[in-house]
């Protein structure tokens, strides 16, 4: 499911004011500053607005937010059970039992402007593959934009890409990286490790050095 118009759906706890927007000045009044009713997009309040007003209406529904994972909102029942992914303004449902699932879309549709986007096939980054046994995810080509954006599309693939006895430290002698390039790698890689568990060690030695 896609929300539409998301940020402009949320309250305003406190009270916010702009300055005239460009084009929409008063002659009457060109000092006056614009108080306002609703969350508008790039504003910092936006997000936090958004989340606890869908949030308050899972709750009505009667889906709880899972401790360990605040975007995760399950509603819970004995062969029923249906978990609900939030990331911004993208909702993944799943469940095992189709009707139900259909009767919480339209329950979202009711009260927020939504478009059905139907069986999920690919969500940030992550591709889902469905066979007759098993649905898989992947990040291939993810990891292919990754060698695109990092200049790496020539590199060798190796089985095995550390040796753990390795140790690694500061080189005075080479030229140094580019922080904001290497935090960019290693953020990417970390979001790489939500399919590929066999780099978590690299991973984690090299965020060593952020």
């Amino acid at each position: 499911m896609d929300v539409k118009n998301t940020f402009l759906q949320g309250k305003l706890e406190k009270e916010v004011f702009i300055i005239q927007p460009p084009g929409f000045e008063s002659t009457k009044y060109p000092t006056t500053v614009c108080w306002l009713k609703k969350p508008l997009y790039e504003l910092k309040q936006a997000p936090r607005t958004w989340h606890s007003k869908i949030t308050q209406y899972f709750h009505q529904i009667s889906f709880r937010m899972s401790k360990s994972d605040n975007p995760l909102y399950i509603r819970s029942a004995s062969d029923n059970s249906i978990v609900i992914n939030l990331y911004v303004d993208d909702l993944v449902i799943r469940g095992k039992n189709l009707p139900n699932i259909s009767k919480v879309k339209s329950l979202l549709s009711g009260r927020f402007e939504m478009k059905d986007m139907h069986e999920l096939h690919y969500f940030h980054g992550i591709e889902v593959i469905r066979t007759p046994l098993a649905i898989m995810i992947s990040q291939w080509h993810y990891i292919l934009n990754l060698f695109y954006k990092f200049g790496m599309t020539e590199c060798k693939p190796l089985s095995t890409p550390l040796d753990q006895n390795l140790k690694l430290d500061v080189d005075s002698r080479t030229k140094e990286c580019e922080p904001t390039q290497y935090h960019q790698m290693i953020s990417n890689l970390i979001y790489l490790a939500i399919t590929r568990s066999d780099l978590s060690y690299s991973i984690s030695l090299l965020s060593q050095f952020m």
